[in-house]
C-alpha cells in the first residue's frame, strides 16, 4: 500500500519497536495472537522495525516467520498497520500487501497529531555515516538478495539458518551512557518538533532545543509497548504486557 498522503496518529494507537522475532524470543509471537484474541483493536499499530530477527522477500525467513506474517496480515484488515522496515526486515511491501509500510528511502514519515502538531516516525538507522549507509542499503538490493536467495535454496537454507541462529542469543539492550551526543548529530536533519525511533533500544527521552525526540524500548528486551493518550499533547504511555 502506498504512503502518498499525511496520516494522523490517533488516540489509543500502540507503537511497538526492535521486537527481534525468532526462535528464542517468542514475545511478539503471543502479542500478535493476543491482538487476534482480544475484543477490539487499536485503532493503529506503529510498528518501528527491526520485529523479527531477519526478513525479507527470501523463501526460507518467510516460511519461518509463516504465522507470524499471517497474523500481521489477518490484523492489517482490522486496523491500520504502518510498518517502518528496520535493518533487519525490509522488502516487505509484497509480504504485508495492506500494511503502509515505509522502506528505509521513505522514512522519516511525516505524520500528524490530533492537535495539529507534526511527527516525524523512523526506524532510526538513517542519517549515518555514509559508508555504514551506503553498507545498509546494499544488503537491501532486491537483485543481491534475490541471487543470496538462489544461494541460500541451493545450499538447502544453510545461509538463512546461520543468520537466524546468530541472533538467538543477542543482548537488545545495552545503557548507552553517550546516548544523546550520538542523536546530536542528525537531529537537524528532521524538520519536525518531535520525533520518534526504535533501532537503539534505550526507552529514553530527549530534548534538543524545541525537538523532543523519543526513543522506545526493544520490545524483545521488554515487552513493553506505547499507547497514544487522548491529550491536548502528544503523550505516549509505556504499559508493560505480561504475555506469559
Amino acid at each position: 500500500m502506498q504512503n502518498d498522503q499525511i496520516q494522523t496518529i490517533k488516540p489509543g494507537a500502540i507503537f511497538i519497536g526492535d521486537a527481534h522475532a525468532g526462535a528464542s524470543r517468542p514475545q511478539f509471537l503471543k502479542f500478535l495472537r493476543a491482538l487476534r484474541s482480544a475484543q477490539s483493536l487499536p485503532p493503529q499499530i506503529f510498528m518501528m522495525g527491526d520485529m523479527f530477527d531477519f526478513l525479507a522477500n527470501t523463501t526460507y525467513v518467510q516460511r519461518f516467520y509463516e504465522e507470524e506474517i499471517a497474523l500481521i496480515n489477518e490484523l492489517s484488515r482490522k486496523c491500520e498497520i504502518f510498518y517502518f522496515e528496520g535493518n533487519h526486515d525490509f522488502n516487505l511491501r509484497e509480504i504485508f500487501p495492506r500494511a503502509k509500510v515505509y522502506p528505509n528511502a521513505a522514512q522519516p514519515a511525516k505524520f500528524i497529531c490530533e492537535s495539529g502538531e507534526a511527527v516525524q516516525i523512523a526506524h532510526g538507522d538513517l542519517f549515518l555515516p555514509r559508508l555504514t549507509q551506503f553498507a545498509l542499503l546494499s544488503l537491501r538490493n532486491r537483485a543481491f538478495l534475490k541471487f543470496m536467495d538462489l544461494l541460500d535454496r541451493a545450499l538447502k537454507f544453510k545461509i538463512s539458518k546461520v543468520i537466524l541462529k546468530s541472533q538467538e542469543g543477542k543482548n537488545l539492550y545495552k545503557k548507552m551512557p553517550n546516548f544523546k551526543d550520538i542523536i546530536a548529530p542528525k537531529i537537524d536533519f528532521y524538520a519536525a518538533n518531535l520525533i520518534i525511533e526504535g533501532h537503539y533500544h534505550q526507552d529514553e527521552i530527549l530534548y534538543f532545543g524545541e525537538k523532543k525526540y523519543i526513543n522506545l524500548c526493544s520490545f524483545g528486551a521488554g515487552s513493553k509497548i506505547y499507547e497514544v493518550a487522548k491529550s491536548e499533547k502528544f503523550t505516549l504511555i509505556p504499559k508493560n504486557l505480561n504475555l506469559n
